[in-house]
């Protein structure tokens, strides 16, 4: 559980920091700050704020380890936006979101249509997709009512027709509607259904449950997705990959650029994260 304030600031009140090397006391961090990376300060209210805009739970009710990632998280995000900074001349007074979206945005039209042909190429059997029919369905609760209502469908009448007929039974039921394979559906149903031409009804099919009667909209065959129907979903997977991948080499880059010192005792939970240290700030 989080300290109060009151808590945290008798608690860092207690802290003594040795120097490292001849043993030459070095000044204790304020109370109230987490982390410093480079000339720059993370303080507990700031640290606070981002759990606000990233977190729906409360910081009471999470444990050490989600609160070090979110610490990690905060602290990576700081040292993107003053490589933003130093890199791309931006005007310290943009925020940070908008500082690491630009880094991000800074190598354009990375993704090409001969990435994505290739992507489409190697991941083919992805988009096969195997028989399927299209079916509408009634469940309905009473044996001769099942019949009742399999006559009237298959003698012609719509399925929206069908539907006001039936809206104030009691025991009839609209199933899912939606396109299902033959392994999709249950094997006492998919023979007979997959029998069945375009618009017809099917027999009524006994389950545990009830009883149904089907409709087949449609017969699709097996077929291989086109590239065109899938090409932006492949772009915006590959543009998503990019990005993470990105974000860790940038993120890399400026663990190696930038100092981080996290000041353990000063972090009110136990703080298991990426960017503990032997410096003695961090040490507990």
């Amino acid at each position: 559980m989080i300290p109060s304030s009151r808590n945290r600031l008798a608690l860092a009140g207690m802290v003594v920091v040795v120097g490292a090397g001849l043993g030459c006391p070095e000044s204790v961090p304020p109370p109230d700050l987490l982390a410093r990376l480079n000339s720059e300060s993370l303080s507990y209210q700031e640290f606070e704020v981002f759990l606000e805009h990233n977190t729906a739970a409360g910081m009471a009710v999470l444990g050490s380890e989600s609160l070090s990632a979110l610490l990690d998280q905060c602290l990576d995000e700081r040292l993107l936006a003053r490589l933003a900074l130093d890199d791309l001349g931006l005007d310290p007074a943009v925020s940070i979101r908008v500082r690491v979206e630009a880094l991000l945005a800074a190598d354009e039209n990375r993704v090409d249509d001969r990435l994505v042909f290739r992507y489409y190429e190697s991941h083919r059997s992805a988009y096969h997709r195997p028989a399927r029919v299209h079916l509408r369905q009634l469940l309905i609760t009473d044996r001769t009512t099942a019949h009742e209502v399999r006559d009237l469908w298959s003698s012609g009448v719509t399925y929206n027709a069908m539907l006001d007929r039936l809206a104030e039974s009691p025991v009839v039921h609209v199933g899912e509607e939606g396109e299902f394979s033959r392994q999709a559906l249950p094997t006492a149903f998919a023979e007979p259904l997959f029998s069945l031409d375009d618009g017809e009804v099917s027999e009524v099919l006994e389950a545990d449950y009830g009883f149904h009667v089907f409709q087949v909209v449609r017969r699709m065959p097996a077929e291989v997705v086109p590239l065109s129907a899938v090409a932006d979903e492949i772009r915006e997977e590959l543009e998503e990959q990019y990005r993470r991948r990105e974000l860790q080499r940038l993120v890399a880059e400026a663990r190696e650029r930038y100092n981080v010192r996290v000041f353990e005792r000063n972090v009110p939970f136990d703080y298991v994260g990426k960017y503990g240290s032997n410096e003695i700030e961090s040490s507990r």
